[in-house]
């Protein structure tokens, strides 16, 4: 099958976001595909609202603008346009899914970590949410 959409699921963490940026690259090329960065982070956003905490509220700021960041310097690195790069706030799980949507993507490619048990349970797994929700194919690197 030949991808024209890839949408890479960022973590930030080098260690975990090396193996997978280097899989989506290797595909893009393959397949002279677009590709897009997504990476979605919970925040409790409003927590300071009702109080007027500015610095809740700026803290927010600057850690959007960090992972905004973070972001620009893994596209550089994989040469993805700016303009395909999507900072999310919320559920990643939904968010990563929301974006392969918004932009057509016909693949997503998400690391795993491989978590079972109880640290499933409390962590949670990313990649079988996106896997198990995802309207197209979905690669799942071990990190």
């Amino acid at each position: 099958m030949v991808y024209q959409h890839i949408l890479f699921a960022a973590d930030l963490i080098d260690e975990d976001d090396e193996p997978v940026s280097r899989k989506a690259l290797e595909l893009k090329k393959m397949n002279n595909s677009a590709i897009s960065i997504v990476h979605a982070v919970e925040i409790p956003t409003g927590y300071g609202d009702s109080y007027e905490m500015p610095v809740v509220s700026q803290w927010q700021k600057d850690l959007e603008a960090s992972l905004m960041g973070r972001l620009e310097s893994l596209a550089e690195k994989i040469d993805v346009d700016k303009a395909n790069i999507h900072l999310k706030i919320g559920p990643p799980k939904n968010l990563i899914l929301d974006v392969a949507q918004e932009i057509g993507a016909d693949l997503i490619v998400v690391g795993s970590h491989g978590r079972h048990g109880l640290s499933l349970m409390l962590l949670g797994s990313t990649s079988t949410a996106v896997l198990h929700g995802a309207k197209c194919d979905v690669l799942a690197v071990r990190v």
